[in-house]
């Protein structure tokens, strides 16, 4: 009976501190979980591209208040993310443009005019924030094409796996061009998202380092 009873006191204990450490663990490893799953897998620094121009460039960029201008009738976009990925939702923000939104995706890179593109989605733009549900799918390119009754700037696209973070607009304003969004060639945040970080320069020349003397010193 004494070694039954310290058997299951053994048992016991290490029930004990098993269940410690799926606490402690748990949260961490959900919020691992969460952080994944709500990656922006269209950015620039993520390898994410867009190839048209730079003025389109800025919708991948870090600077989420850099816009694109949509004028009136229809425009296109396509981009390239890094690999292959599987993805659910794509958000961005809408200020003041009434129109839809067609989401093709393609595994393969393809024209802009190919008629190979599979079309996913078709929606109308909503005010604020735009989210369209276009999966899971699986893609590497994606395009979108814009019909605008009214033109509007966008800013700060974003492709989601499953979870995504809750999207508010920003307060600031937004830079663009009031015509075609080509005002943001010339600014250092386009520069910045097209080149990357400026290249580091050969370390500079020091002077030679002098002879070392020894003088002996010598006591009276």
């Amino acid at each position: 009976m004494e070694i039954m009873s310290a058997h299951s006191s053994r048992f016991y204990r290490l029930s004990l501190i098993t269940c410690g450490i799926i606490l402690a663990t748990g949260p961490q490893l959900f919020a691992q979980q969460s952080q994944a799953c709500s990656q922006n897998l269209a950015r620039f620094n993520g390898g994410a591209r867009i190839d048209n121009n730079l003025a389109q460039v800025a919708l991948i960029s870090d600077h989420s208040t850099v816009g694109y201008i949509l004028p009136e009738g229809t425009s296109e976009l396509v981009l390239s993310l890094s690999k292959i990925e599987n993805f659910d939702v794509i958000t961005f923000v809408n200020y003041d443009g009434v129109g839809t939104v067609s989401v093709s995706t393609s595994n393969s890179r393809l024209a802009a005019g190919s008629l190979r593109w599979h079309q996913v989605t078709r929606q109308n733009l909503t005010p604020n924030v735009t989210k369209v549900k276009v999966g899971p799918t699986e893609a590497k390119y994606v395009k979108f094409t814009f019909t605008m009754a009214k033109s509007g700037r966008i800013a700060d696209l974003g492709v989601y796996s499953t979870a995504i973070p809750n999207l508010t607009v920003a307060s600031t304003v937004v830079v663009g061009s009031p015509v075609d969004g080509k005002d943001f060639k010339d600014t250092k945040e386009a520069k910045e998202v097209a080149e990357g970080p400026p290249a580091e320069g050969p370390p500079p020349i020091l002077p030679d380092t002098p002879s070392f003397v020894f003088v002996p010193l010598i006591s009276p």
